[in-house]
Formats: structure tokens, sequence, C-alpha cells
């Protein structure tokens, strides 16, 4: 072998170098003539260059943090089956709001939300991304309430009484989506399969463990105080919201502004 690029009066430029591959691990395939011969290996060596999301070594302390951001940009278990989102789904009892009801001195059902996370919904139904919002029969919502989420989002109150999955699927089925075009976030037990199926899925950062498991992302905020607006910008980070439809010329599509 000879160096490529440290020869002092042959080296190539950094812009014209086309760089260099590393070795991280190897598979060795032998014949049994060669192990008799006391070889690990023989004949044609070939290289299988992984790919860059797969390609961090963890040593040192400092290689954690590079180790995190290609989990937020690939996913955990490589790069997410994530297609154009048209879809965000969002519980709002443990999702929107923190879950908790407060009575007034007349009986009267309050509940807080975080204005970011409303104003992130209009900014998402301007970019054209359909936002549903979820109550189900287990942690019912008033009426009151939903009429006043349809005052400041425009989006109607979705009340499912059956099977969340099944249900949410026959809703896909009628918009002629899949799962890889939806943005999932729950905070609940039967969210479990939901949160697996979506393209990119979310929780709070204060739910059960085997919610937790099932999401692609946890927020570092809590329900009711800005988890969904942080979803969101984690959906921007991933591109979700920009990718080409299938069949457009790169760079063709249509381009959101912020």
């Amino acid at each position: 072998t000879e160096p490529l690029n440290l020869n002092p009066s042959r080296r190539p430029r950094r812009q014209d170098w086309n760089g260099e591959l590393c070795e991280n691990g190897s598979f060795y395939f032998a014949t049994k003539d060669l192990i008799n011969k006391g070889l690990l290996q023989g004949g044609k060596v070939a290289y299988f260059e992984m790919p860059p999301e797969n390609s961090v070594d963890i040593d040192v302390d400092i290689d954690w943090p590079v180790a995190e951001q290609r989990v937020l940009r690939f996913g955990y278990f490589g790069k997410d089956n994530l297609g154009k989102l048209h879809l965000l789904l969002c519980n709002v009892s443990g999702c929107l709001t923190d879950g908790q009801v407060y009575l007034s001195s007349t009986g009267e059902e309050m509940y807080s939300f975080n204005t970011r996370d409303l104003t992130t919904i209009n900014m998402l139904k301007n970019e054209k991304i359909e936002v549903i919002l979820i109550s189900s029969s287990d942690d019912l919502i008033s009426d009151a309430f939903a009429e006043k989420l349809y005052e400041k989002t425009g989006c109607k109150v979705k009340h499912l009484k059956e099977d969340k999955q099944v249900e949410l699927e026959r809703l896909l089925k009628e918009k002629r989506l899949k799962w890889k075009n939806v943005a999932f976030m729950g905070n609940d037990v039967p969210d479990v399969e939901c949160l697996n199926l979506a393209g990119l899925s979310a929780v709070p950062c204060d739910v059960p463990i085997v919610v937790l498991n099932a999401a692609k992302y946890q927020c570092q905020r809590a329900a009711g105080h800005g988890a969904l607006k942080e979803f969101v910008e984690h959906l921007m980070k991933k591109g979700a919201m920009f990718q080409e439809e299938p069949g457009l010329i790169p760079g063709q599509g249509a381009k959101p502004s912020f």
C-alpha cells in the first residue's frame, strides 16, 4: 500500500478529497483450507461501507452528544420510515393539557393549556398540515372546552369511542393516508400501538415507561407546558414537513416559509 494524501508534493486540496474509510469492525469469512493453515483471511477482500447514521463509536463521554444527534436525525433503529407529513394527531388530555381538571365554586370544569401549543397548531394548518385533536372515552373533555379549542385553533375534537388504533386506521383509510405520513402524540397505554405505527411519534416527559418505550421521541417538556410545540420543532428538524412528494422534481415542490 501507499499513502494517498500524505505525499506533500501531491497532496490534494481538502475540497478535492473524497474522504477515506475508517475501519470500525470486521467480518471474516474463511474456507476450511485457510483455517487449517492458521489464516483468518485470504483470497479476495472487500469492504462494506456503513451508512453514516450507524458509524458512530461510543468509547468516551464526548462521543455521546454525537450519538444523540444521530438518533435525533435518523431514529434509534436507523432512518425512520417517514414520509411527507400530512396529518398530526394529538391527545387533548395529557398532551395538549396537563390532564388536570379544575372545578370552580359553581362546579364549572376548567382546563389549562399553553398558548404556544395553540400557536403551533395554527402554524401547521397554515402549512396545509391537518391537525386532529383526540379525546377518548376514558378521558372525555367537556363540550365547552372542545368548543373553545375549535374557536382558538379551528380544529374539531374527535371523540373516540372504540379501540383507538381501529378508529384511527379507519380515519386514515378515509383520508387515503398511510401511517408514515402521520405524526402522533400520545400519553397513555392505549396509545402504544399508534405510537409504534406512526411515521413520527412523541410523548410528554411524564408518561408511563411502557408508553415512553413505544415513542420515537420523548419531549423534555411536560404535557400542557409546551410539549406539543417541542414535538413540532422536532418534526421540523427531521425535515418531515418539507420532504418532496414521490414524482416531484427535487426543488419543484412547495416550500414553506416562516
